[in-house]
């Protein structure tokens, strides 16, 4: 099971195996850009694209100019006509690999491998690596690239940010929580920061701190499905079900397609003595996939 996939219960995990237990967080890996731009494009935004490029460092230029509009192929061909033109051209190799991250995480870490080699100081390809080995399932290697990271910048929230998900990740919730602080310290207004720490507090038990970093995360940016899914768990393990519920349906509100949603308020309205409508959510949750809703089926009355 890849990272990603193990990310939706590594939580879970910290209390006992997926068990199902109204203190058993889930939650999702944090969102990766498709893109990174690391200089600037030109002033006449199209005028790189009238001109015929003869050097590595124009390849990479259109290259760029092609990223920023959406143009994954175009983009490409350029970042590799620079490499063939220029071997040593660190920033090449990182942008390329940044636009291969989604699709081909282990061919993105090569070329991170080597931006790195190229350029051993830059923070920036290091964190970048660190996200391919996490993608990777090598936490170990992941949080020593965000750790050197963070030793070259340590003034980059979100090399924080990511170090504290490995460390949850690897059930080390009150390290994660450190980063998080640290990543919150330096820039308070990223939802995902607060989100991220809520989860680690409610996998510790401390369910108020976690309905409040949720809260926050909320109010930062409200439209967003796992944040109040994330404080539903929190409310449920509280034994607060009614406001719990309400959580849980605004998650499914904005997010139909996340079977944990549905599996988790069909375990409320189990706990709850209704377990035809439990039924519902439970069966809807196995539609889209949870093996632990199918479980549970077959249990109920």
């Amino acid at each position: 099971m890849s990272f990603r996939h193990l990310l939706v219960c590594f939580l879970a995990l910290c209390l006992g195996s997926c068990q199902v237990s109204a203190q058993a967080p889930a939650t999702d890996t944090p969102e990766v850009p498709t893109a990174v731009q690391s200089s600037p494009t030109p002033s006449d935004a199209e005028a790189i694209f009238t001109v015929v490029p003869q050097s590595a460092k124009d390849f990479l230029a259109r290259g760029m100019a092609h990223s920023a509009r959406g143009r994954r192929d175009e983009a490409l061909a350029d970042f590799t006509a620079a490499i063939e033109r220029d071997p040593t051209l660190a920033e090449a190799y990182f942008q390329r690999g940044v636009l291969n991250f989604d699709q081909n995480t282990a061919l993105a870490l090569l070329d991170f491998n080597t931006a790195v080699s190229l350029a051993p100081e830059n923070a920036e390809y290091i964190h970048w690596r660190g996200r391919a080995h996490s993608w990777t399932d090598n936490h170990a290697a992941a949080l020593q690239a965000y750790t050197r990271a963070i030793e070259l910048n340590p003034e980059v929230a979100d090399y924080y940010f990511w170090r504290g998900a490995a460390y949850a990740f690897e059930q080390d919730q009150q390290a994660a929580i450190a980063d998080y602080n640290q990543a919150i310290r330096l820039n308070p207004n990223i939802g995902d920061y607060y989100h991220w720490r809520g989860m680690a507090y409610t996998a510790l038990g401390d369910f108020d701190r976690a309905i409040a970093d949720h809260t926050r995360a909320i109010e930062l940016a409200g439209r967003v499905a796992e944040y109040y899914f994330g404080r539903g768990r929190a409310y449920h393990s509280k034994g607060l079900l009614d406001v719990a519920l309400s959580d849980y349906t605004r998650a499914i509100e904005l997010n139909s397609e996340r079977a944990d949603y549905y599996f988790w308020r069909g375990i409320l309205f189990r706990d709850g003595g209704n377990p035809a409508v439990a039924r519902e959510d439970l069966q809807r949750a196995a539609e889209l996939g949870s093996d632990a809703a199918r479980e549970q089926l077959a249990n109920l009355p």
